[in-house]
């Protein structure tokens, strides 16, 4: 026998003896093998194929893991500071999906503004219309008067007695801030005549 035939044995007989190994690494039907090796490492592979590996699945872009709707309503707010208009609608939506419902039938009850601490007994009602609030300021931010009308509209309406706590120390009244961006927005309106 001729050295290269002996070295096609032997690299035969390494390729079967790692077909028994499940640690054992094979070389892509397309990689490149130099040397006496060549002929006997582009064989095809005729074993079947390891299952695929699992992966996990790539992280969602939003974290709704703390769906509360105190932490909703805060990441809206956090996502339309950095311009991320899609996350402060993801936030938001999601605060009204889980908590509308509840927040209106409370909002109902409401006859005037709650006291001085007693704020967070409607946290619910504040939340969700502050919501609604920061859907509106996106729109007006990305140009899009009709729908941020419509979403102050509707605090107006439906929630007349919402507050919003501010981190400088103090809640102010979601309804009214949305009636003066409404005015503001008219004012727009009649200046530029559209």
């Amino acid at each position: 026998m001729k050295t290269r035939d002996i070295l096609k044995v032997v690299v035969i007989c390494a390729l079967l003896a790692s077909a028994s190994s499940c640690s054992a690494e094979v070389a892509p039907p397309s990689a490149k093998v130099e040397g006496p090796a060549k002929d006997a490492a582009q064989t095809p592979d005729t074993r079947s194929a390891p299952p695929p590996a699992t992966h996990e699945p790539p992280p969602a872009k939003y974290d709704f893991s703390d769906s509360s709707h105190w932490n909703l309503t805060v990441s809206a707010w956090e996502r339309m500071a950095e311009k991320d208009f899609e996350g402060t609608f993801a936030y938001a939506e999601k605060c009204l999906e889980l908590y509308e419902a509840q927040a209106k039938e409370m909002a109902k009850s409401m006859r005037t503004f709650v006291g001085f601490g007693h704020e967070d007994d409607y946290a619910l009602v504040n939340d969700v219309a502050t919501s609604h609030y920061i859907m509106g300021e996106a729109y007006m931010k990305m140009g899009d008067p009709n729908n941020a009308l419509k979403e102050f509209s509707l605090v107006m309406q439906e929630y007349p007695y919402a507050q919003c706590w501010d981190p400088k120390g103090w809640f102010w009244k979601v309804a009214e801030v949305s009636k003066k961006n409404i005015e503001k927005m008219e004012k727009e309106k009649a200046n530029t005549g559209k």
